[in-house]
């Protein structure tokens, strides 16, 4: 029976479970997920094969584990850096200060490296709905901030994400990314507003416009009319000839 090295049963085997991950994220990440094996595992946990098991059942549930748990990670560092941002801008600078700070952490190399494993539905459909939850808070800025469409204006914003993202794991500074990329997509949400002043300006505009029209319309119709009218008295008054 293996030594416990923890107070309890249940505390041990989170921490082992915990070590044989961290060792298959290590080997993903480093090797390629085809370097991952139980054996490979083992060897760098320095538990025996058998044991490997009881944490996990094959290679396959290995993988999805270390997609959970990776994107568990985001998840949680994102609640952290967005807490209590309450203000939409605010919460758009610490959105990206969290994504670039689990760039900087090397988070997102695993799941680059992870990108082509073929996951279960159910598995696929968990991430999916994750992955949109996380992203929601965005999508919410965008309206607090006036955007019309903001589910347009969030694929925009995930797409700087993504730039962000490359440029950190490229060598960047973290914060400094965090804060251009903020700043970028605040004055391109600017852009896309259009607040209650603004849409009566336009309005106001528009029925000015319309206004003008119609009377340039009516004058011209008017103008016309009274030149026939001109016309045809002028025909009736003229002498007759001789």
């Amino acid at each position: 029976m293996p030594r416990i090295t923890a107070p309890t049963v249940a505390e041990h085997r989170a921490q082992q479970r915990a070590a044989v991950l961290r060792a298959a994220e290590e080997i993903v990440v480093e090797q390629g997920r085809d370097a991952l094996t139980v054996a490979a595992v083992a060897a760098r946990t320095g538990l025996a094969r058998p044991s490997v098991y009881a944490y996990v059942r094959s290679v396959d549930d290995l993988l999805v584990a270390l997609v959970r748990a990776g994107f568990e990670r985001w998840a949680a560092a994102l609640e952290r850096h967005t807490a209590d941002a309450t203000d939409p801008r605010a919460l758009v600078v610490a959105w990206f200060e969290a994504a670039a700070a689990s760039a900087a952490a090397g988070d997102h190399r695993l799941a680059a490296a992870l990108g082509g494993v073929s996951l279960p539905d159910e598995v696929r459909g968990e991430l999916l709905d994750g992955h949109r939850r996380t992203a929601l808070p965005l999508a919410d800025a965008a309206r607090r901030l006036g955007v019309g469409d903001p589910d347009a204006a969030l694929g925009l914003v995930l797409a700087v994400v993504n730039h962000t993202v490359a440029r950190v794991e490229a060598g960047a500074d973290p914060d400094d990314e965090a804060r251009r990329a903020a700043a970028f997509v605040l004055d391109g949400l600017g852009g896309l507003r259009r607040g209650p002043d603004e849409h009566a300006q336009h309005a106001e505009h528009a029925d000015r416009t319309e206004q003008t029209e119609h009377t340039e319309r009516g004058e011209q119709t008017e103008h016309t009319e009274r030149g026939e009218g001109t016309e045809h008295r002028t025909a009736e008054d003229l002498p007759a000839r001789p």
